[in-house]
C-alpha cells in the first residue's frame, strides 16, 4: 500500500496540517465543507503510482490551527487565495485541482482565475450554490444546539444507497467529530457561493462528475454550470449513479477509475 505522509507547513504563520501521497505531477484535493483531508485517502493511494496527491486541511479543521480568534474563512474567494498560497509553499507553480461540494466549487474558482491550475475535477459542484439560509448558519454556533446531533440525519442523507461501508461510517465520524465553526464558515461559503460570471474564463480541461443520489448539489445545477463553461478546452460530465454527495469518500475504486480515464483523454 502507499505510504501516506502528514507534516506541518506554515500558511501566513498558522500550522497547517496536509498529508501527500504519490510521485508523478501534483493534484491539490480540497476537502467537503467541515470536513478534513482524511476523506481523500482511498484515491490518493489507487492515485499514487501516476500522480502526487496533496490533501490539506483548511483552517480550523482537522489538525490545522484556526485563523486568529480561532476563526475560519467564510467565503470562496477567500478560501481559494488560501489555497493558492498553500499550493505555492508545497507544490509549486502548476497542479490539477480537485474538490467535492465546496471543494467543487473552489476547483472551479480556481480553475478561473489561477494560471497555476491546468485541470479541474469538480465532483458535485457547482457554480451557484444557494443552498443555506443565514438563520440556519447562525445557528450552528447557538450555545442551545448540538450540531453533531442536529447535523447527522442532514449529513447522512446525502450518502448513496451504493457507498462502501467504510465511507458511510467516516461520513458519519466527520459528523461526531464536526467542529461547528469550520461548518458554519465552510457553509456560508457555499452558501453565497456565485461564480457564474467566471466560468467562461475557464480554459482548462474539467471534469464535472455527479452523483446521482445528490439531491443538495443537483443535477440540474451541475449541468447548468456545464452550459457556462463556453471556453473549457475539454469539458466532461460523468453520472456517478448510486453515490451521493461524496463520491470520492463512498467509492474511492470508482472515482479514481474516473479521474484515471479523464486525465488520459486530457493529456494531464
Amino acid at each position: 500500500m502507499p505510504e501516506i505522509l502528514g507534516r506541518y507547513v506554515n500558511i501566513r504563520g498558522r500550522r497547517t496540517y496536509f498529508e501527500t501521497c504519490g510521485d508523478g505531477p501534483a493534484i491539490l484535493a480540497i476537502h467537503t465543507a467541515g470536513r478534513e483531508g482524511r476523506q481523500w485517502q482511498g484515491v490518493m493511494e489507487l492515485l499514487a503510482s501516476r500522480y502526487r496527491v496533496v490533501v490539506p486541511d483548511l483552517p480550523g479543521h482537522g489538525k490545522s490551527w484556526p485563523l486568529a480568534g480561532n476563526e475560519c474563512l467564510q467565503d470562496a474567494h477567500d478560501i481559494a487565495q488560501w489555497l493558492r498560497d498553500f499550493a505555492a509553499s508545497v507544490i509549486g507553480d502548476s497542479f490539477i485541482v480537485t474538490g467535492c461540494s465546496l471543494g467543487g466549487n473552489l476547483s472551479l474558482l480556481m480553475g478561473a482565475t489561477f494560471g497555476e491550475v491546468r485541470g479541474v475535477v469538480s465532483l458535485q459542484g457547482c457554480d451557484f450554490t444557494p443552498t443555506f439560509t443565514d438563520t440556519a448558519l447562525d445557528l450552528m454556533t447557538h450555545p442551545q444546539v448540538s450540531l453533531m446531533h442536529a447535523n447527522m440525519d442532514f449529513s447522512m442523507s446525502l450518502v448513496g444507497s451504493k457507498s462502501t461501508p467504510e465511507g458511510r461510517a467516516f461520513s458519519e465520524w466527520g459528523v461526531l467529530s464536526i467542529i461547528p465553526v469550520a461548518q458554519q464558515g465552510d457553509l456560508r461559503a457555499y452558501g453565497r457561493c456565485d461564480i457564474r460570471s467566471l466560468m467562461e474564463k475557464v480554459t482548462v480541461p474539467v471534469l464535472l462528475a455527479h452523483g446521482s443520489e445528490d439531491w443538495l448539489a443537483s443535477r440540474e445545477m451541475v449541468e447548468a454550470t456545464k452550459e457556462r463553461l463556453v471556453n473549457a478546452s475539454l469539458v466532461r460530465m460523468v453520472p456517478l449513479p448510486g453515490l451521493g454527495h461524496f463520491p470520492h469518500l463512498e467509492d474511492p475504486a470508482r472515482v479514481s477509475e474516473m479521474m484515471l480515464t479523464f486525465f488520459d483523454e486530457a493529456g494531464l
